[in-house]
């Protein structure tokens, strides 16, 4: 008799959970060890186990090692359970077991399907294994798009659903979809941030960071006992690079913003990942508790757009590079040594003179920082003092008695707009039964419309003085923002970036600076202006 060089193939799966199935390798083990010992023809060699493999995926190792040693002929017969735990993929499935097998003389046994390829010869058999594949295949289709589903639900729900918390967070042991704050690895965060800020580069920061012992985020990972593998690990111990760098730099999650399903497949056949556009990511705003500020961290974005340039004898980035700008063509202006390196005379000129219709600009460095620094002192003194005139001007029992005089206005208006509202509503009533002839209908029709019109038109002036006189609505956390400035002594990078915009050169060597928050310093001033208008109207 025969004897089959026999292996056994066995395969779980996390897809597995949702079916009603409790096996487990062990269980398959054990059955289809019993059901080769009870056949005469059947040799075992070997066992072969993918566990934790989807069957989607025919790169699983011990799967590939099987049909290697079948293809090299030191195999010749695979039992499996059933036809899903060889494969859930209906064409892949059936290209082997109708094809590479019966060409490689390889016998194939699924015992719960009850099928012996070297046994089974009717017709029925013939049309039933590609059935059987199909609904295994549809089944893997089914069980995707229920994990997606569930996935899409719950990250809409602001669930944190990643293995691990993104460096600076921790997953919070009460409730793993929620993150929160590391307090060592954020402090790092926020040393990042700054430092990006101050004009050190993300490679600079990374050096900083590695000559300082400060452990990268895996090997951090690995310090607090998460068990975490990385494509970006190069060497035996991972470095922070200038890529990490960047990754954390551009990451929203550090003010509180969680942005998941970045990555997708396009179908559970194929598992390489593909970017999500931005527009159609899962982005859920104050989800948890930042470690940045938002306007530090729309400062940095804004740094990592601009085009800069390293020093090539410092370790950070020139203090006014990226914000000088012709004012003329818009074009940033490249910055020149027109000296000897003992010697230098350093300026700023714009590339484009004589094109775009651009007549062309350039300044000395040394006198454009003079300007820029004196200008920044004099635009937040006059920020101090616009405050001090706020707090005289507009004193709370003031604005909380003129408040009350203005609501009681608006409520005013608002019953006007209710009753002749309900006197229009009966004309048509008063038309029909006679009591009102055509004409006078569209004459009283007329009127009230244009009394409501001018009662909403009263409500809306009134609801503008409500929130001119409102401290609430006038926020002023922007002046708290320059008063962070106020004891400069030089300039630096760090005060450019957290104050400035642009800065404007003009031939004439003339500058325009434009600040942070200019809408607001302007409305403020509007504010003012109307607050003395409205106190001259009240005294008098």
């Amino acid at each position: 008799m025969k004897k089959f060089s026999t292996c056994l193939y066995l395969r779980l799966s996390k897809e597995d959970e949702y079916s009603n199935e409790s096996e487990s390798i062990t269980n398959q083990k054990a059955l289809l060890t019993e059901f080769v010992n009870r056949q005469d023809d059947l040799d075992l060699i070997e066992v072969f186990v993918d566990d934790g493999w989807s069957g989607s995926n025919f790169e699983r190792p011990a799967f590939k090692d099987m049909i290697n040693k079948v293809k090299k002929g030191e195999l010749n017969c695979i039992v499996v359970k059933d036809f899903s735990r060889f494969g859930r993929d209906f064409i892949e499935v059936g290209r082997y077991i109708e094809e590479l097998f019966p060409f490689l003389n390889v016998r194939f046994i699924s015992i719960n399907d009850n099928y012996d390829s070297f046994k089974t010869t009717d017709a029925s058999q013939s049309l039933i294994v590609p059935f059987k594949n199909l609904l295994n295949d549809s089944y893997l289709r089914d069980i995707s798009l229920k994990v997606r589903s569930s996935l899409n639900i719950k990250m809409k729900q602001g669930i944190f659903i990643a293995s691990f918390a993104t460096y600076g967070y921790l997953k919070d042991p009460n409730d793993k979809g929620k993150i929160i704050v590391d307090d060592y690895a954020s402090q790092i965060v926020k040393d990042i941030f700054n430092d990006k800020i101050k004009g050190l580069s993300p490679l600079k920061i990374a050096e900083k960071l590695n000559k300082n012992g400060i452990l990268s985020p895996m090997e951090y990972k690995h310090s607090i006992g998460l068990n975490i593998s990385s494509n970006f690990k190069r060497k035996e111990k991972a470095l922070w690079t200038a890529k990490a760098i960047f990754r954390i730099l551009e990451n929203p999650i550090y003010i509180g913003t969680l942005e998941q399903h970045k990555y997708t497949t396009h179908s559970y056949k194929l598992k390489k990942t593909i970017n999500v556009p931005k527009e159609e990511r899962i982005i859920i705003e104050n989800n948890h508790e930042p470690i940045i500020e938002k306007q530090v961290f729309e400062n940095v974005q804004k740094l990592l757009k601009l085009d800069t340039r390293i020093s090539p004898l410092s370790k950070s980035i020139y203090i006014l590079s990226g914000f000088v700008k012709c004012a003329y063509c818009g074009a940033t202006l490249i910055r020149k040594n027109n000296g000897t390196k003992d010697n230098p005379y350093i300026y700023y000129v714009c590339r484009h003179k004589n094109k775009r219709n651009c007549v062309g600009c350039s300044i000395r460095e040394d006198v454009l920082m003079d300007i820029v620094f004196y200008t920044i002192k004099s635009h937040i003194n006059s920020i101090i003092e616009l405050e001090k005139i706020i707090k005289d001007l507009t004193p709370l029992s003031y604005n909380e008695r003129e408040i009350l005089k203005v609501d009681e206005r608006i409520n005013n208006q608002k019953l006007e707009i209710k009753k002749y509202s309900k006197f229009k509503a009966n004309l048509y009533e008063d038309f029909k039964t006679g009591i009102l002839s055509e004409k006078e209908f569209k004459e009283f029709s007329q009127i009230y419309t244009e009394k409501i019109v001018n009662a909403k038109s009263l409500i809306d002036k009134f609801q503008q003085e409500v929130k001119i006189l409102s401290v609430e609505n006038n926020n002023q956390n922007w002046i708290e923002h320059f008063k962070k400035f106020k004891n400069i002594e030089k300039l630096d990078r760090a005060l450019i970036v957290g104050l400035i915009d642009e800065i404007e050169v003009y031939q004439n060597k003339d500058i325009n600076i434009k600040f942070k928050y200019r809408d607001e310093f302007q409305n403020t001033l509007i504010y003012l202006e109307n607050i003395k208008k409205l106190q001259v109207a009240s005294n008098g």
